[in-house]
């Protein structure tokens, strides 16, 4: 028997939780629910099951070895790599209107990615409601 968690079934499939919690109401993955929010399912149960969804036996081998109620870990992912290349003369011009958080952060963004870009604002100062805060939460910082 493998003892699992929605989510972190999920985690390690790399599918959302809702779509494994679809899959055991379906009748899609027999596991039945047991205290503490956990699921057992039975190890050959489980292979079959990766197996009609086309999930990696990598996967459902390692899962069908573990222990008796043994409890998932996830397995940790290395994080795809994308390389951005830049042209080196300016790809074209944006404009940005507001001038907050949000607008201050998107003009960066475009800017780095080589695009030029006008700031519009309507008042005399950028920073939104942010600027007229004195202290954020949760630090107690100053706003600005």
């Amino acid at each position: 028997m493998i003892e699992f968690r929605v989510g972190q079934l999920a985690k390690l499939l790399g599918v959302h939780r809702n779509t494994v919690t679809n899959w055991i109401r379906s009748g899609r993955l027999q596991a039945r629910s047991t205290v503490g929010r956990k699921y057992l399912v039975e190890g050959p149960e489980f292979q079959r099951f990766c197996r009609d969804q086309g999930i990696s036996t990598a996967v459902a081998a390692e899962l069908s070895r573990a222990a008796p109620h043994a409890v998932m870990k996830p397995i940790i992912r290395q994080p795809i790599k994308r390389e951005v290349y830049m042209s080196e003369k300016a790809i074209g011009s944006v404009m940005v209107v507001g001038g907050g958080i949000a607008g201050i952060q998107a003009t960066l963004d475009l800017a780095d990615s080589g695009y030029f870009v006008y700031l519009v604002e309507k008042s005399a100062g950028i920073g939104g409601v942010m600027a007229q805060l004195d202290k954020t939460f949760p630090t107690n910082d100053c706003a600005m």
